[in-house]
């Protein structure tokens, strides 16, 4: 049985901890505060408004049944919509109030998709609304390093008491992208590309990146062991799990799940390891490239203590 990381065999080992990005933080139940990160809102349909408007609001949004939630962007440094999410926001509000709550600190791509009146109204309103021609990137990676670019300025120290921003970004900031894994599915695994490239050039943004709709979290996991928690439970995350390889075929073993890998190969055509379930407070997995991992949140809130 696996029981966590532990010794030596965690000593190179990369952590990863999604569950601020679930009920169970939104409650404000777990003791660890939430890691620093960015949101970025993309050009996709958006699933779940109840959860976009926590993502935005800062944790100041006035309205039932947030009033009394500790929202995930409570900590959050900065939001930017690229090019066309704006849009996806702006049509998803109903009120001013909802408008005025999602503010992004920009906007960013190279507005083909952009309304004139979202642009106009978003411009009317102080936002940033920054163009960038350039046709070989997405909105997605201009909004990355956009990001990056900002964070050059930013306060030496934050609530966090994360210390010199700009010096270790890469290791405490990370990316948020909400609707990267809905709609058009050649738009979806363009971010999933996207996703892949810019891991590969710390250039572009250098923290850790996490895509996020109503139902799953997924993100890159990085060649070598990696240590991930997923305690199963109301209002964290449910057993479903998926590793799937899309770069190129990936040597997997892993612990702590039902059907563990053992040094076997995994690729599209070949064996892929998916509907996977999670049976442990940590899972390990140990891969020769880097893999997308997915994993299903519980929608529920936590029972009240």
């Amino acid at each position: 049985m696996f029981d966590g990381p532990s010794g030596d065999g965690g000593q190179n080992a990369i952590y990863w901890d999604p569950t601020f990005l679930t009920k169970g933080n939104l409650k404000g139940k777990q003791k660890d505060s939430p890691p620093l990160y960015a949101v970025i809102v993309l050009n996709q349909p958006i699933e779940d408004k109840q959860q976009l408007l926590e993502l935005c609001s800062g944790g100041t949004f006035p309205f039932e049944p947030f009033m009394e939630s500790r929202l995930i962007v409570h900590q959050a440094k900065t939001t930017v919509y690229a090019d066309g999410g704006a849009n996806q926001v702006f049509h998803l509000a109903k009120t001013d109030e909802e408008q005025e709550t999602m503010f992004p600190a920009g906007i960013c791509g190279d507005l083909d998709s952009i309304e004139p009146e979202v642009k106009e109204w978003f411009a009317s309103k102080g936002v940033a609304v920054i163009q960038d021609p350039d046709q070989y990137s997405t909105d997605l990676t201009k909004s990355l390093k956009y990001i990056r670019s900002m964070a050059q300025n930013w306060p030496s120290s934050t609530e966090n008491d994360h210390s010199r921003f700009s010096d270790v970004i890469e290791d405490v900031m990370n990316a948020v992208l909400v609707g990267g894994i809905g709609g058009r599915f050649d738009q979806g695994f363009s971010q999933l590309h996207h996703l892949y490239t810019a891991s590969e050039d710390t250039s572009t943004f250098g923290g850790r990146v996490f895509l996020i709709n109503s139902q799953s979290v997924c993100f890159l996991l990085h060649k070598g062991l990696n240590h991930i928690k997923t305690p199963v439970c109301r209002g964290l995350f449910r057993e479903n799990v998926g590793i799937i390889p899309i770069g190129r075929r990936s040597v997997i073993s892993t612990k702590g799940l039902e059907w563990n890998l053992d040094g076997q190969v995994t690729e599209f055509g070949g064996l892929l390891s998916t509907s996977n379930h999670i049976k442990n407070e940590w899972i390990e997995i140990d891969t020769t490239e880097k893999v997308l991992l997915t994993i299903e949140l519980d929608l529920h809130q936590l029972d009240a203590p």
